[in-house]
């Protein structure tokens, strides 16, 4: 994904960009670049309620994911993130929601297979839940991949999805960090329930992105 900037032609999106270029010395430039930080944060996190509501929650989680990952991937170094996310949210709107389509369906399968675990019982339980935890992590995997692998791509619906099954297998370790990720916005949601509702979305686009794009950099590299 190209990192260069693109140019700006509002007053505010200037403004914007000479205060994230401005290099403010000592302590007081390191609280107000994580004040900074934080609060983009906060707006990501917006963003991507705000674009899913605008497809209808179907129709608008997967491009609200992706759009909300380009704009993380460069954070403060942003200087118009509401425009990259509204402008990335639209483009290619119908084929980024059939990319998506198939987390739907995941979803809808992971739903009924855990009703049915809390109907067994016995062995056939225990194995039923294993299964479907690995089936999760694995989805999840994936999921963290798809928004960087879609922005990164322009792939037939086939070959991306070829890619995403295999991406937990593509570097285990990565995945063990992503996984990670998820499994501490889950613990704050649980300790920090405000916390994960402000930032969360926002931070797991974030930290899982950056774990993701630096493989697929890696990948990309090795092909060629």
């Amino acid at each position: 994904m190209n990192q260069d900037r693109k140019p700006v032609d509002d007053p505010r999106g200037a403004t914007r960009e000479r205060v994230a270029d401005a290099e403010v010395p000592g302590w007081a430039g390191g609280v107000m670049l994580a004040l900074r930080w934080a609060t983009l944060l906060v707006e990501i996190n917006v963003m991507v309620v705000l674009g899913t509501l605008a497809g209808g929650v179907l129709g608008g989680l997967g491009p609200a994911l992706r759009a909300g990952s380009a704009v993380a991937a460069r954070m403060t170094d942003e200087p118009t993130p509401w425009r990259t996310f509204w402008r990335t949210w639209r483009t290619d709107l119908g084929r980024v929601n059939l990319l998506f389509a198939p987390f739907w369906v995941a979803a809808v399968l992971l739903w009924f297979d855990g009703v049915a675990v809390t109907l067994l019982e016995g062995p056939a339980r225990a194995v039923l839940l294993g299964g479907l935890i690995v089936v999760m992590a694995w989805t999840a995997v994936a999921l963290c991949y798809w928004p960087r692998v879609t922005l990164r791509y322009e792939r037939p619906f086939t070959e991306t999805w070829r890619f995403l099954l295999l991406s937990p297998l593509l570097g285990p370790a990565v995945s063990l960090a992503v996984l990670l990720v998820l499994v501490v916005v889950w613990v704050a949601w649980t300790f920090l329930p405000l916390a994960v509702v402000l930032v969360g979305a926002a931070f797991a686009l974030w930290a899982t992105g950056r774990l993701v794009g630096e493989r697929l950099e890696k990948i990309d590299a090795d092909v060629s």
